[in-house]
């Protein structure tokens, strides 16, 4: 019966009984909110540079700090949750690499009354290194396609030529020049002129004096032409199998309109020959010259099998047999 009667006695009124719980619990965080402890809370670091001759190359040791902070419970409950940053300034470094920490560093947010009794470590390393500047060039870059469709001209104009290049010195060492990105040509008849950006992929910490250059110049398209056959020179005492060969050139097209079989030679330089060719003759390249600037030859066949005059003829790997030759007999290469 007792048992019974106790429960029922903590039943009877029990709604009063739980509100008067609660508002016991709200009075209770209320005077604790207020009341003014302590309690220590992390808080990263952030070095900034305002020294212009250094560069910060890595993280601040140790990257984050304790704090402690004095103040109303309800406001470091606060702060504890808005995690606050400590910026550490670094000017006039020299050779100093540890720098000291103190209260004016933190950014509280606003609004709060809280004070600083403590920070530790009090003491934090940087790795920093001092900048150097060199002027480098500049070079244009085509893609590919741009590359396999248009003849560009020697005179390639990039303005400017050069930039200035910040940064630490040992990675300055190593850059010799800046290229841009590469970029598809758009004629506009013979010549191109493009707004073009430096290509800095990977040079993270590194400044440039501008990043877009202008890159213009003449342009044409890549055409190829066959001239013909050929005949091929030799030097004295020597002949040619065959004697002739097909000669084909590639380059700008306006340019290989000028081009004709006779303003070209082809020939087999002395050099490539041993001191004395023996009389089954020996295969060697042919060579083609007399081409305007930007253009290439290309002979089929690409070698020919150079022997005595008089000696029988050899059929040569990889060559078709010699038709006959009822062309006249090639000039000999004038001796050097």
């Amino acid at each position: 019966m007792k048992r019974h009667f106790s429960l029922a006695a903590l039943a009877h009124n029990w709604r009063l009984k739980l509100a008067a719980l609660g508002l016991a619990l709200l009075i209770w965080a209320a005077v604790s909110a207020e009341q003014v402890t302590s309690q220590w809370i992390p808080v990263r670091v952030d070095p900034v540079v305002r020294d212009p001759e250094f560069v910060l190359t890595g993280p601040p040791d140790p990257a984050e700090v304790r704090v402690r902070f004095s103040g109303p419970g309800r406001e470091l409950w606060e702060l504890a949750l808005d995690r606050p940053s400590l910026v550490l300034p670094l000017s006039e470094i020299g050779n100093r690499r540890a720098f000291a920490l103190d209260a004016s560093m933190l950014r509280i947010p606003a609004g709060l009354s809280v004070n600083v009794q403590d920070i530790r470590p009090a003491v934090v390393r940087v790795d920093v290194e001092r900048l150097a500047s060199r002027v480098v060039p500049v070079r244009a870059r085509l893609t590919e396609q741009s590359r396999q469709r248009y003849v560009v001209g020697d005179d390639l104009e990039v303005l400017p030529a050069e930039v200035r290049v910040t940064g630490p010195a040992d990675r300055l060492a190593a850059l010799d020049s800046v290229d841009t990105r590469r970029f598809d040509i758009v004629p506009d008849d013979s010549t191109f002129t493009h707004q073009v950006p430096l290509d800095t992929a990977g040079m993270d910490g590194l400044s440039f004096s501008r990043t877009r250059v202008r890159v213009s110049g003449p342009v044409d398209v890549r055409a190829e032409r066959s001239l013909g056959t050929v005949p091929v020179s030799v030097p004295g005492g020597l002949v040619a199998t065959p004697a002739r060969v097909q000669v084909s050139v590639s380059g700008a097209r306006r340019v290989l309109e000028r081009v004709f079989a006779g303003g070209v030679r082809a020939y087999v330089p002395r050099d490539s020959l041993p001191p004395v060719v023996p009389p089954e003759g020996v295969e060697v390249p042919v060579v083609v010259d007399g081409l305007p600037p930007n253009t290439r030859a290309r002979a089929n066949p690409p070698r020919v099998r150079v022997r005595p005059e008089g000696a029988a003829p050899v059929p040569a790997a990889g060559l078709p047999p010699a038709p006959p030759d009822t062309a006249p007999a090639p000039a000999a290469e004038p001796r050097r």
